[in-house]
């Protein structure tokens, strides 16, 4: 008799305290009007302000966003135009060049560069500018010159 009213008495015990939790819940969700900070403008944009990134990158032929002194653009503009086809060769073409990715042809490799000479030099000079195959337009480096870029074509083909 005792096993059965203590399970009683438990049932009974555990039933309230089921009730209790949902009465709470209920009573919780009556007096709860939304989170005011989630709702607060000045702490979306303190968030907004906190996770943007850090800098941007500019390259000379995206036109300057708006805070950027057009100052700038320009002397991208002629800080490449002053390097030499060696210089812009070591800084552009060499990473793939050099080691023959993506079959890449080598500075010095005759029978690679033979197909490609024998369609001229303007055809060169089109290829790296515009870009051919795995090799992007002027390397990657869309701030370079056109000339700058045809000054490295013809260092890589000595």
């Amino acid at each position: 008799m005792e096993d059965r009213q203590f399970t009683t008495m438990f049932m009974a015990v555990l039933v309230g305290l089921v009730g209790f939790t949902i009465a709470i819940l209920v009573i919780a969700n009556l007096l709860y009007k939304g989170d005011a900070m989630e709702s607060d403008m000045r702490v979306q944009k303190a968030v907004s302000e906190r996770v943007k990134p850090v800098g941007e990158v500019y390259i000379g032929s995206v036109p300057a966003k708006a805070g950027v002194p057009a100052a700038t653009a320009v002397s991208t503009q002629v800080a490449t135009a002053d390097l030499s086809g060696e210089q812009v060769y070591q800084q552009v073409c060499a990473s793939c060049h050099a080691a023959g990715v993506l079959n890449a042809p080598k500075p010095g490799d005759a029978a690679a560069w033979a197909p490609r000479l024998a369609k001229g030099n303007d055809a060169l000079y089109a290829n790296a500018i515009n870009g051919i195959g795995a090799m992007p337009a002027k390397g990657g480096r869309a701030d370079m010159s056109d000339d700058a870029i045809k000054a490295a074509v013809d260092y890589l083909l000595k």
